[in-house]
């Protein structure tokens, strides 16, 4: 952490372009915004040649191990909010974030919440009824989560969680203070969820069908959703050029752990359940009825082909600049891109120290070149990254891959444990 002005920049407060052109940024915050700013004393200063500056990025949806929270970083991705974990990874990533400044910070739903059945999850809680629903939730709520999280239907079934059962869970988390969300792959299993008062939708895998009750519904409730679109566009074949240009991109590919690079050059499984231009389709008539759409990748933790049936969606940090232009794609505009990754998830997740640009906020900061409000793939000309004031060292993360902290945290966790992670 070190006291800075960085000048000479456009800035994206989280929500628009401002009429500013520099900030300060003391004890870890910033402290002010304005333009023309003269260096404090004691404060070192950073030109920014003219490039945009942006709150750190907000990744809404993946499932982390150590390693990949610094991975994150190095692509901007300030805050992850993972959708899965065991209580003592989970806290191995909050301990990380708290006493490392070269990772994201975490934020966790610890483990969902699954029908009679199971799934992928082999360790997943099993809820058969309102009463064990309550307990489910009154146990994550003691062991730390931040919200919850539960999967409504799982690998498209047609009998899930009963409109009873996801009553109940919703309404001891609002008890406890929590956001529910749902994986929710068909739109019957979308609609049951809603009609129950969850809070948020976790993916958009195919086309819902969104009709005007349900628009209704979901304004009423305040829900937001996030789509993962580059989970669909993966499994359909439909995100394979875009892949290939992240790790082609000089400012991206060389700071890609080499193994997980390799990992997911692979082509991915084709999922015929996956419906990409239905999931397209439904997030813009989501983002036209004024939904708040949010940001996030699936991002999983980058495990070999043997061990996790979700190797192909690793890649934490540099993911979430393949989904910014796929909600381009949708319908969004830039700008709106641009909010879906910074002040929005930080406003839907009560996140409020951070995701804009403002005195007080954390200073969690990405400077690149260009104007991403314009052109969405500006986003990837990274110049600089700050969690927390501290400026991350890039070259030095590059120097960390001959063995990176996921291998080791594989290693002391055993391999059966990662075998149990993804969420598709």
């Amino acid at each position: 952490m070190s006291d800075t002005l960085i000048r000479n920049v456009r800035i994206f407060d989280g929500e628009r372009l401002v009429k500013a052109n520099a900030v300060v940024l003391r004890g870890g915050l910033i402290t002010e915004v304005g333009v023309d700013l003269s260096p404090p004393s004691g404060v070192k200063t950073v030109d920014g040649r003219g490039g945009t500056l942006l709150p750190g990025l907000i990744d809404c949806h993946v499932h982390a191990r150590l390693g990949n929270l610094e991975q994150a970083l190095a692509f901007g991705v300030t805050t992850e909010l993972d959708m899965y974990n065991r209580p003592e990874v989970a806290g191995g990533l909050r301990a990380a974030a708290a006493g490392r400044a070269d990772v994201a910070d975490c934020r966790s739903s610890l483990q969902g919440a699954v029908p009679p059945g199971g799934w992928l999850f082999k360790d997943a809680p099993v809820v058969a009824g309102p009463a064990e629903a309550v307990a489910f939730v009154q146990a994550r709520i003691r062991e730390g989560a931040d919200y919850i999280k539960v999967f409504v239907d799982p690998g498209g079934r047609p009998i899930g969680l009963s409109p009873e059962t996801l009553r109940a869970l919703v309404d001891a988390a609002h008890a406890g203070g929590k956001r529910v969300l749902a994986h929710a792959e068909s739109a019957t299993a979308a609609r049951r969820f809603i009609e129950a008062g969850g809070d948020g939708l976790a993916h958009v895998l195919q086309d819902l069908a969104p009709d005007a009750a349900l628009l209704a519904r979901l304004r009423r409730n305040g829900d937001f959703v996030v789509p993962t679109l580059r989970l669909s566009a993966l499994a359909s074949g439909a995100g394979d050029a875009a892949r290939r240009q992240l790790f082609d991109h000089p400012r991206l590919g060389p700071f890609l752990d080499p193994r997980v690079r390799r990992l997911v050059a692979e082509d991915p499984p084709r999922l015929p359940r996956l419906d990409f231009a239905g999931a397209l389709r439904t997030t813009r008539l989501l983002h036209g009825a004024g939904i708040p759409i949010l940001a996030g990748t699936d991002a999983a933790a980058g495990i070999p082909a043997r061990e996790s049936p979700v190797w192909w969606v690793a890649g934490h940090g540099i993911a979430l600049h393949h989904e910014l232009e796929l909600l381009v794609q949708a319908g969004l505009g830039p700008v709106d891109a641009l909010a879906a990754a910074t002040a929005l998830p930080a406003r839907c997740f009560g996140l409020n120290d951070r995701g804009r640009i403002a005195s007080g906020r954390r200073a969690d900061l990405l400077l690149v070149d260009g104007d991403p409000t314009k052109e969405i793939k500006a986003t990837r000309e990274i110049v600089g990254v700050w969690r927390s004031g501290g400026r991350l060292d890039r070259k030095a993360h590059r120097a960390t891959f001959a063995e990176t902290d996921v291998d080791r945290s594989f290693r002391s966790l055993g391999r059966n444990s990662h075998a149990k992670g993804g969420d598709v």
